[in-house]
């Protein structure tokens, strides 16, 4: 599972930094929403769609995948893209709700 995990986090983190190849792949997915400041998607589908992408997915079953994603520290490691996963419409059912990665403006200090 370890692999798996390093996987996960490795797409996530190729999205938070907007990988042209990763965003092409998202774009192409008519269940997915990007947008320039954000990418929405539903546990579902993200798990639909990876197991079309990568081999480590593929015989991952949702259960364990959904599993995978609570258990993978993937907000901690986007946030260094200024980036961030969260829930927009929660429908009171992990499988329903919608969520997405944001990418926030990177702030500039002022002296």
């Amino acid at each position: 599972m370890h692999l798996t995990k390093q996987t996960l986090i490795s797409f996530f983190n190729q999205v938070a930094q907007k990988n042209k190849i990763q965003l092409e792949n998202i774009k192409q997915e008519a269940c997915f929403e990007l947008e320039q400041e954000r990418w929405c998607f539903t546990l579902p589908d993200l798990h639909s769609f990876l197991q079309r992408q990568n081999n480590v997915f593929k015989y991952i079953n949702y259960k364990k995948f959904r599993k995978l994603i609570y258990n993978t520290p993937i907000n901690q490691s986007v946030k260094v893209y200024n980036a961030e996963i969260i829930i927009i419409h929660n429908l009171g059912k992990v499988d329903k709700s919608i969520y997405a990665m944001v990418w926030q403006a990177k702030r500039k200090l002022t002296s």
